[in-house]
């Protein structure tokens, strides 16, 4: 056969392309789905899913069990799932935008964006309510009423959604001491609204979910209808019984855990990151970078946290270690029957989303992440 030689640049280009990009980077999906599956048979869950995107490129998404167990939908990496804590993540990357462009303030007084909120003891900076240690308590048994009744209220306004607790005195002087609080990061809210002059979904939308890729992600509304929706539960650890988890309206903490996304979705928003989509150099550094000293400890008081030690605080971030020494950033949440957890190894660009559908049982998803990083990560970046 003669080649018609008009193709032959174009086959060269070709081919030189490719001996530049090397091998390509690639993870057996029999090894993650038999990690999937030891995550979910740990955590009593019907489901178990997980996303994992090296450099841009979906390298696995999938899952294990049940998304819907009543109705016995498969679990999938485009399932949407409530993402708790998790959600905090947009929170800093929202008002770090809005550094960027000189429009908030990370050392400001939160009345400055929030002229509602009561001033306390002492000035409350966006930096503590970024770092938890602006001494607002987190939640607190009972606060919700007979039968968590209040859990079902809709807040029209994060000022009205604030008012159950914003009167109460501060745990501690801000910045003394490291106390994790989903009331304090639901103010960044108020930073982003007054910053941005939108309406916090608006903006998430338009500046960082559209950008990053995310068509699935959105605050969790209870009236709106959500394609491929995962369900969550609780385990009953004595009689292993599972049940459905309660549901409630998280409209007074849409920053603080009322986001819903996938994890095909959540691993697009790490490579965003990564590739500088979202952020640029300075303000990525900024939020990463560790942000407390020795001298912050763990507050021990009532009500406060279980650790003894305060974790690597960056802004909302947290900086971890792999067992091969390789750091990355991450966050874990947990609302409504879901456990969740967002891995980001930035200096790799290799991203980590994962799930499981119940909780009650001791589940380590922090484990289940590093464990399919190291699926993609190579040995020769241990230490770096």
């Amino acid at each position: 056969m003669i080649m018609n030689s008009r193709r032959l640049p174009v086959l060269a280009v070709l081919l030189l392309w490719l001996l530049l990009a090397g091998p390509a980077i690639a993870l057996d999906p029999a090894q993650a789905v038999q990690r999937l599956e030891q995550l979910r048979r740990d955590a009593g869950a019907p489901g178990a899913s997980a996303a994992v995107m090296v450099g841009g490129r979906l390298v696995y998404s999938g899952g294990v069990g049940y998304a819907d167990a009543e109705n016995e939908v498969p679990m999938t990496g485009r399932s949407v799932h409530n993402i708790g804590s998790v959600s905090k993540l947009f929170g800093a990357i929202g008002v770090m935008q809005l550094v960027e462009r000189g429009k908030a303030d990370l050392d400001a007084q939160i009345q400055v964006y929030a002229p509602w909120f009561p001033r306390k003891q002492a000035p409350i900076t966006v930096r503590q309510l970024m770092t938890h240690t602006s001494g607002i308590r987190h939640y607190r048994d009972g606060e919700f009423g007979d039968g968590q009744v209040l859990r079902f209220r809709q807040f029209d306004s994060l000022q009205e959604a604030s008012r159950r607790w914003q009167d109460e005195p501060l745990l501690f002087a801000p910045g003394s001491h490291w106390n994790y609080t989903s009331y304090g990061a639901s103010l960044l809210q108020a930073v982003i609204e007054s910053g941005s002059g939108q309406p916090l979904e608006r903006y998430l939308r338009e500046r960082v979910w559209i950008p990053a890729g995310m068509p699935h992600t959105e605050l969790d509304v209870p009236a709106r209808i959500v394609r491929d929706r995962a369900r969550g539960y609780e385990l009953d650890r004595a009689s292993g019984r599972l049940e459905n988890a309660q549901q409630e309206n998280v409209s007074y903490k849409f920053i603080g855990g009322g986001i819903i996304a996938s994890d095909e979705d959540m691993v697009r928003l790490g490579h965003a990151l990564n590739s500088g989509a979202l952020l640029g150099h300075e303000a990525l550094a900024e939020m990463y970078r560790p942000q407390l000293g020795p001298q912050v400890k763990a507050f021990r008081g009532e009500g406060g946290s279980e650790r003894e030690q305060a974790p690597v605080q960056a802004l909302v971030w947290r900086v971890l270690t792999d067992a091969s020494g390789r750091r990355y950033y991450a966050h874990s949440g947990s609302v409504k029957g879901t456990l969740s957890y967002f891995a980001n190894y930035a200096e790799q660009d290799v991203v980590v989303a994962l799930h499981v559908n119940a909780r009650g049982a001791k589940a380590d998803l922090e484990a289940a992440a590093e464990d399919l990083a190291a699926m993609v990560l190579p040995a020769a970046s241990k230490g770096r």
